[in-house]
């Protein structure tokens, strides 16, 4: 980013375009014409410009980026209603030409055409760092549609990656997205954000009760709603209270259609993770349209559907792996005895594992999970039927051979052919250090190499001979597992499907999250750097750079007993006191 003096020069060597053309308004002011269409009033460009910063409803305390710069009397506007402005225009000759005439005397900030070059700039940065609102000139996105498209996506990303922000992540109350909703917010405490775990969980109880008690299917179904919609005003007011730029909505959680709506109001923007199945839970034709980033694990066909639903802003994320959870255990001698064996599944009795799975009979086989009533399986199932956590579930990953993959399927009798929902299972058990054969479901390939780090499966000769080849190959399963493992830490863990994620956010909607603004919050890195106090600057020096500068924080890394707490940290302790106390106090009263 440059100053407009410093490009005058710079456009002088553009070579005029004869599309582009500075022509006398009937109002007697110049106006721009590109092709046919005028980029301002013919009459009164000035009033024009009034009426668009009027309409924009800026914050007069924060700069403002405006994309488009046309020959700047909304430029000129901002600059004379005191704003501190910068500019982004895509086409070199409509900058000559405002420079040259209309703008040959004013100065600003300017980018002209290639923004990544400007993003790395100290003058960039620095104006970035305020948190500026964009304005988009719309006669400007008219005539070059995608371009501004494509700038406004790169500067908001830029501005808004540099920040901390807040953000919430609303979980459901069951099934197999409630795990994921705390590993995919770990992802984001990973990247320096600041987030909030909406937890519905503990509803789920007095879900099952109320609705188990009613023996009346029509009854216990309009209970089952009404406790919903409580459930979902809960969820609401959580988020309301914690205000953030950014709230990712779980499937399955207990949120209605208008949740999204609300949010969007209030200046947050939404998005909804579907780590579902399309054709097996079809609620999304529903909700896919209603928020504004709309994320799923299928690319391919569910994404012509979405399109065909009405939902545009849609992406494939795949789940991944968490690193502090998913991580390799060692066993007891008593442990290895429960868990040890050649062969493994854990997860759901499904239909096709049902049938596929009573052709591997004959191996050292043990099955966790439920749902494996045949007759010939039941036997297999370590220490009966019954759900198990992530904790155990790496104990099974550890005290196996070989953990066998297989996804689920209650049409097919053994390996689906047409399988494209990869499920969270590859990554977990890659990131522990275990070793696993995969049915060939669609994808896995774009994710590991499958030769060398996840062997693939299409029906039950090939996995038997999978499983022949390599437990009678200690050295090469290791191998395998080790290089599964490094892929899955260095490109598949949560941090990185949330970092894809925000990219997705604030490329397409950056514009709208700066529109609200975003409260700074600096890590205490930063703060260190920043501060002059000399004890408060020694002590953070001390402490993890990537921890944010935040009350809460900050407790944890505090002895609160003993004499040896610096001042710093006795300051803390004091205002963490007072905050409890008031907090108390705020109780009593209700």
């Amino acid at each position: 980013m440059k100053s407009s003096e410093a490009w005058r020069n710079t456009l002088a060597q553009v070579p005029e375009d004869p599309a582009v053309q500075v022509v006398m308004g009937r109002g007697g002011k110049p106006t721009l014409r590109i092709g046919e269409v005028f980029l301002h009033s013919q009459y009164n460009p000035e009033q024009e410009a009034q009426r668009l910063v009027d309409s924009a409803e800026l914050d007069p305390r924060r700069p403002v980026l405006v994309i488009g710069l046309g020959l700047g009397y909304h430029v000129q506007e901002l600059l004379r209603r005191g704003h501190e402005v910068a500019v982004a225009e895509p086409n070199p000759a409509v900058a000559r030409a405002a420079l040259e005439s209309t703008l040959r005397d004013t100065a600003f900030p300017l980018i002209v055409e290639d923004v990544p070059s400007s993003l790395a700039t100290a003058e960039f940065k620095s104006f970035a760092a305020q948190i500026p609102q964009i304005l988009v000139h719309p006669p400007t996105a008219r005539v070059a549609e995608e371009a501004v498209r494509t700038i406004t996506g790169q500067l908001a990303c830029a501005i808004l990656g540099a920040q901390h922000l807040s953000i919430a992540v609303v979980g459901p109350m069951y099934g197999g997205s409630l795990p994921m909703t705390e590993y995919i917010a770990s992802g984001f405490r990973k990247l320096g954000h600041r987030v909030t775990v909406v937890d519905n969980s503990a509803a789920w109880g007095l879900y099952e009760a109320m609705t188990g008690s009613i023996r009346a299917r029509a009854a216990s179904a309009q209970m089952g709603q009404m406790l919903a919609n409580i459930i979902a005003e809960w969820s609401y007011a959580r988020v309301v209270e914690v205000d953030p730029e950014f709230c990712l909505v779980m499937a399955q959680a207990p949120v209605g259609p208008q949740f999204p709506e609300r949010l969007r109001r209030r200046g947050i923007s939404t998005a909804f993770w579907y780590v579902e199945n399309w054709r097996h839970l079809p609620y999304w034709q529903q909700i896919a349209p209603l928020y504004d980033s709309f994320f799923h694990i299928q690319p391919g066909e569910f994404e012509r559907k979405l399109e065909e639903a009405g939902c545009r802003n849609h992406a494939f994320i795949q789940t991944g792996c968490d690193p502090d959870r998913h991580r390799a255990v060692t066993l007891t001698a008593h442990e290895m005895k429960d868990y040890g064996c050649d062969l493994s599944f854990a997860g759901a009795g499904y239909y096709n594992r049902l049938q596929f799975f009573k052709g591997l009979t004959d191996y050292d086989f043990k099955i966790w999970g439920v749902g494996w009533k045949e007759r010939e399986l039941s036997r297999l199932v370590a220490g009966g039927e019954r759900r198990f956590d992530n904790e155990e579930f790496m104990k099974m990953v550890a005290g196996s051979k070989i953990n066998l993959n297989l996804h689920s399927s209650n049409a097919s009798p053994g390996v689906d052919p047409e399988c494209d929902a990869i499920n969270p299972r590859v990554f977990e058990i890659a990131a522990a250090g275990g070793f696993q054969i995969c049915d060939a479901c669609k994808g896995l390939a774009q994710h590991f190499d499958l030769e060398t780090e996840l062997p693939v499966y299409r029906n039950l000769a090939e996995a038997r001979s999978l499983i022949d080849r390599y437990l009678s190959d200690d050295a090469g399963r290791q191998e395998v597992a080790r290089r599964a493992r490094v892929r899955a830490l260095n490109h598949h863990t949560y941090a990185h499907r949330a970092q894809v994620m925000l990219d997705h956010v604030f490329t397409r909607h950056g514009a709208f999250m700066l529109k609200r603004g975003v409260r700074v919050q600096r890590t205490v890195g930063e703060m260190a750097e920043r501060i002059s106090d000399i004890p408060l600057k020694a002590w953070l020096r001390k402490l993890p750079k990537d921890v944010l500068f935040l009350q809460e924080a900050l407790m944890p890394f505090i002895v609160k007993s003993g004499p040896g707490l610096s001042v710093p940290e006795k300051l803390f302790v004091y205002m963490n006191e007072v905050r409890e106390f008031a907090q108390a106090l705020l109780k009593e009263k209700r």
